[in-house]
């Protein structure tokens, strides 16, 4: 059996690997080493420590490749705060362009870093499975993290009742907006679908473009519009009853939801130069005032640095998408930007315990947000409590926004974003929903094979645990 589970681990690199440059903006980072790789912090590429400085315990963590500017916000706001606190220690960070598969590889091995990244709660599943993530129960009682964590993303990393991880930031699917672009043309913030496509027709007349991201170079971009649609149009309570195993995916619900993604991409709200854009191609357009909106998930923000400044600075909004279809609420599809585990090999669990403590607070989230807003929405109980008019510009509307998010999620108001709850396999049919846009194959077609592969992940258990809507 642990055989199988370590080739599980190593199968869904592939997804994992797909999920790491969303984590970034879609090509926004960039790793400092020149071939992409790990950067190097006096460890041993398998995670052992090497050498300790000043006689100090070296600890490791791996993440994703991201910037120059991104890495030093990181360090300045926690890790150097981690390594103060706890003089015996030295925490380092490498930052490695190919983290998923690296990880994969080292966790199979019984090596890695001391605290292990991951992009969702469905890639957790199987390392959770082959036991290579620390029980971290022990450490939710005693830090109390359980009711300092919003209850869906705090049940997500569970597995029968034990915690596994902490969920870093919220990945939450609404609507970015340029304030800007809609009140220059006397166009309100839309909150019904009727007054949301009457924008994009106006503004489509106008030669803007009626909302605008691109999957260029990144197929699994498609993955936020499937999120958006089988949500906000079929309904969470649809797409729960199949994550559970309640009914399949093809359903009419499904159906219509799919095939209206169709008929939007056909239309032009979409973007209607999805295929040709990335997300820097999207942050320039919007920023420059050439659409009004971006229909995806908050951390696009970080995207918008460049363009926030300025008398420009207060341009950026986001809210809920509208509802779909009578009978659903507008819905805040949510999933977690990445998770931060620690390594059951590790021999320092406690102090690494200490580390996401420290990060599991409103003046970590509020500290990086000042100059990495869009990432760093930990999903706290207790963001609401952060004043966001003592911040401007990206800060602002970020804070803003995710506390509004937490608020409504934390009531039972959310949907499920497919790279934290939908399996590795059955993702892939899900980023194939372009097939459907350019007519290469029917939405029940789509459908039948993501019901064909979601079958034999759920009986191999590796659908995370999914919350139900409602308190």
């Amino acid at each position: 059996m642990m055989k199988k589970q370590i080739l599980s681990i190593m199968a869904a690199t592939a997804m994992a690997a797909g999920l790491l440059a969303g984590c970034g903006g879609s090509g926004n980072a960039s790793s400092t080493a020149a071939d992409g790789g790990a950067v190097q912090t006096g460890k041993a590429a398998d995670g052992k420590d090497t050498q300790g400085t000043g006689g100090k315990i070296p600890l490791t963590m791996w993440f994703w490749s991201s910037n120059e500017e991104q890495q030093a916000t990181l360090q300045r706001v926690l890790i150097d705060k981690f390594n103060a606190a706890h003089p015996e220690y030295e925490l380092t960070v490498e930052y490695r362009g190919s983290v998923n598969k690296d990880m994969a590889v080292a966790l199979a091995a019984n090596e890695g870093p001391d605290i292990v990244y991951e992009s969702s709660p469905s890639l957790a599943m199987s390392y959770i499975q082959a036991g290579k993530y620390a029980d971290l129960s022990g450490y939710s009682e005693q830090y109390g993290w359980k009711d300092r964590i919003i209850g869906p993303m705090y049940d997500s990393s569970t597995v029968e009742g034990r915690l596994y991880s902490i969920p870093m930031g919220l990945n939450v699917i609404g609507m970015v907006y340029n304030r800007r672009v809609l009140e220059d043309n006397g166009w309100s913030v839309p909150s019904t679908l009727e007054e949301l496509t009457s924008v994009m027709d106006q503004a489509m007349e106008k030669g803007l473009y009626g909302s605008v991201t691109g999957a260029a170079g990144w197929r699994e971009t498609n993955e936020d519009y499937a999120s958006l649609f089988i949500n906000s149009f079929a309904g969470p309570s649809e797409v729960y009853k199949c994550l559970t195993g309640e009914q399949k995916w093809n359903t009419p619900a499904m159906l219509s939801a799919i095939e209206t993604s169709s008929q939007w991409y056909k239309k032009g709200y979409l973007c209607s130069d999805y295929t040709n854009f990335g997300w820097g191609e999207a942050a320039s357009i919007l920023g420059e005032g050439g659409a009004p909106f971006f229909f995806g998930p908050l951390k696009f923000v970080q995207n918008l640095s460049a363009y926030a400044v300025d008398e420009h600075k207060d341009d950026f909004g986001f809210t809920v998408f509208p509802a779909g279809r009578e009978g659903v609420d507008p819905t805040y599809t949510i999933g977690a930007t990445g998770l931060l585990a620690i390594n059951a090999s590790s021999e320092h669990k406690d102090v690494c315990a200490e580390f996401l403590d420290m990060m599991l607070t409103n003046d970590f989230v509020s500290g990086i947000s000042v100059d990495w807003p869009g990432y760093w929405g930990v999903p706290l109980t207790t963001l609401n409590e952060i004043d966001a008019s003592q911040y401007e510009g990206l800060t602002k509307s970020f804070l803003s926004g995710i506390s509004e998010a937490c608020k409504a999620i934390d009531e039972g108001n959310f949907g499920y974003y497919c790279s934290s709850y939908i399996p590795p396999q059955t993702f892939e049919e899900f980023v194939a929903i372009d097939g459907v846009w350019f007519g290469e194959y029917s939405a029940s077609d789509m459908l039948d094979k993501a019901d064909a592969v979601f079958e034999g992940e759920l009986s191999s258990g590796l659908v995370p645990p999914v919350p139900a809507q409602g308190k």
